[in-house]
């Protein structure tokens, strides 16, 4: 017995037949919550690739960190603008033809991370 993330990615669930029941309910909430959860995850992965692709053309783009559905870079004051609008445009790709919703990258800016501040 397995889910799966709407790109494929399978998470097998050999407990939700299981007669202990902490073991069944976590496979049965894994059942519910990987499709959703795992295909936000595969959708990050092909931005991330995106970024990586183009990062070469952009030296001074330098990724340091992912937090859940965050992405932190730093980036000189003077490239911000250059830097959302690359970013943004490579998370706002529609991930396969039958994600018909639109996909909106925030972003924020701040020397430090607690003091980011976002972005309009």
């Amino acid at each position: 017995m397995f889910t799966e993330t709407w790109l494929g990615r399978r998470r097998y669930l050999p407990d939700i037949r299981s007669e202990e029941w902490g073991k069944k309910s976590f496979a049965e909430r894994c059942s519910l919550n990987t499709p959703i959860q795992g295909t936000a995850a595969d959708i990050l992965k092909l931005a991330v690739s995106r970024i990586l692709e183009g990062l070469p053309s952009l030296p001074w783009l330098k990724p340091i960190l992912q937090i859940h559905d965050e992405l932190t870079f730093i980036i000189p004051e003077d490239k911000l603008d250059e830097a959302v609008s690359f970013v943004k445009s490579c998370m706002e790709v529609q991930p396969f033809p039958e994600f018909d919703l639109p996909l909106v990258a925030e972003a924020s800016a701040g020397h430090t991370f607690g003091t980011m501040e976002e972005l309009e």
